[in-house]
C-alpha cells in the first residue's frame, strides 16, 4: 500500500530544503527556479507572508517533504492567463517532486488529485484548474493526466523558446 499524501504551508524554515530541490538537475531542467538561498528567499517569502497570491505547500509521502505544490487564481496573474484563455474563475497548480529516488512512483499525479479535490477546489468559486508544463516534460503531463486532468492544446507563450501543453480539470457537478 502507498504512503499517505499530505501537505504542510510552506515556511521560511523550509527555504533550504526547496532550495536543495530547486538544483536538483531533474527539477532544474523544467523549473526554471532560483538556484542560491538569497533568489528562493526573494521569491518565496513573498508567498509565504501573504505579499504575493500564491499559495505554496510541501508535499509529504508518510509525513516526509517530498516535494513542493502551489496553486493561485489566474485571475491574480492576468498577461499570463490572458496567454492560456485562463477565465476569472479559474486556478493554476504547479508542482515538483524534489526527490529524486520518489519520480515514477505515482506520487506525482496522486499529490495533484488530492490536492486540487481537498484544497483547490475547496475555494469558493474556483471552477476549474489549469496548469501549463513544458510538453517535453512527458512526466508532468502524464501525471496531470492521470489526475484527471485533460490536455486542452498546446501553446507558446511569448517570449518562450518550448512549447507548453495547456493541462485543464473541471471541478465536478456538485463538489
Amino acid at each position: 500500500m502507498s504512503e499517505e499524501i499530505g501537505f504542510r504551508a510552506l515556511a521560511s524554515q523550509h527555504l533550504p530544503l526547496l532550495q536543495a530541490w530547486l538544483t536538483a538537475p531533474h527539477v532544474d531542467r523544467w523549473w526554471h527556479g532560483p538556484q542560491d538561498l538569497a533568489g528562493v528567499r526573494a521569491k518565496y517569502l513573498p508567498r509565504i507572508d501573504g505579499r504575493e497570491p500564491s499559495h505554496v505547500f510541501l508535499i509529504e509521502s508518510g509525513a516526509v517533504p517530498v516535494g513542493w505544490i502551489q496553486w493561485y487564481r489566474w485571475a491574480d496573474y492576468p498577461v499570463h492567463a490572458a496567454q492560456l484563455g485562463a477565465s476569472a474563475d479559474s486556478a493554476g497548480v504547479d508542482l515538483a517532486i524534489g526527490e529524486v529516488e520518489q519520480i515514477g512512483l505515482g506520487l506525482g499525479s496522486r499529490a495533484l488529485r488530492t490536492f486540487v479535490d481537498h484544497i483547490v477546489f475547496a475555494q469558493p468559486g474556483i471552477a476549474a484548474c489549469l496548469s501549463d508544463p513544458q510538453t517535453d516534460n512527458t512526466r508532468s503531463v502524464r501525471a496531470f493526466l492521470k489526475a484527471g486532468f485533460a490536455q486542452a492544446l498546446t501553446i507558446q507563450l511569448t517570449g518562450e523558446p518550448y512549447t507548453r501543453a495547456l493541462m485543464r480539470r473541471a471541478r465536478q457537478a456538485g463538489a
